[in-house]
């Protein structure tokens, strides 16, 4: 019951996450960098890879296993503008405070439970793993 529980608010964080990355809009040609593009630290292949078992365990619920979304649910994380437009500390604050969806599945802050909710660490980590992703990438 408790997995089910855990599987449900990783579920809501990716759903959360997807909502705001918004869809459609322009495509940008990703070999221009803009001038004001956020800077990503680098990040070590133990925080990839600690990032991806946290996304499978806390996200994939509603964005996929593959980050590419879930129908009615989370968004596609693997080429999100709002992902790409966003600093690491931004992204952050984002899922430290959740999301309210109005009529949707809603983001828990830190993407669970009171008894399930994501350090900054593991959101770090998340991130560091998102990132890897070209359609990501400042």
């Amino acid at each position: 019951m408790r997995q089910q529980i855990y599987s449900i608010a990783t579920a809501s964080l990716l759903a959360v996450v997807l909502a705001a990355t918004g869809c459609g809009g322009e495509e940008k040609d990703a070999a221009t960098p803009k001038a004001d593009a956020p800077v990503t630290p680098a990040v070590s292949q133990t925080q990839i890879v600690n990032g991806r078992n946290t996304f499978l365990r806390t996200c994939a619920a509603c964005h996929g296993t593959d980050a590419k979304g879930m129908p009615n649910n989370g968004k596609d994380l693997t080429a999100s503008e709002f992902v790409k437009s966003q600093t690491d500390e931004q992204l952050l604050q984002y899922v430290i405070q959740g999301r309210e969806v109005p009529g949707g599945v809603s983001m828990p802050p830190r993407g669970g439970f009171p008894e399930d909710q994501l350090t900054d660490d593991q959101i770090r980590d998340v991130i560091a793993y998102l990132r890897r992703f070209p359609g990501n990438r400042p």
